[in-house]
């Protein structure tokens, strides 16, 4: 085995090792959702934390994916980004159909009945 895998090998399992370590750690990002009710999950990285004139603005890496969170409170996040998008490109699509010059109505009733 040449030195430069050798070396390979051990920057693979010196990374090993820092990551197990750095799980031991236990940063957790945590946010009050309802009285009563508080979410919790591992924190796996701080992208951005600062604070403009009105809002504190957090960018992080959570079980759901890089995250949006002003003021302590959860925006967007990766995993959920769907339900985002869909809600803002359907709205527009139906205006559009109910809109649209369609004589007999089959654009509209095959966005609404499939």
């Amino acid at each position: 085995m040449s030195s430069s895998n050798n070396h390979q090998e051990n920057g693979v399992n010196k990374e090993s090792a820092i990551e197990a370590e750095r799980a031991k750690c236990g940063f957790l990002f945590t946010e009050d959702v309802a009285p009563g009710l508080k979410i919790e999950v591992d924190l796996k990285r701080i992208f951005c934390s600062t604070q403009s004139q009105y809002q504190k603005i957090d960018v992080i890496e959570t079980y759901f994916g890089k995250t949006l969170v002003t003021d302590g409170k959860t925006q967007s996040a990766e995993f959920d980004e769907f339900v985002y998008h869909e809600s803002l490109v359907h709205p527009p699509m139906l205006t559009s159909a109910i809109l649209s010059n369609d004589p007999d109505g089959s654009f509209p009733r095959s966005v609404f009945i499939g």
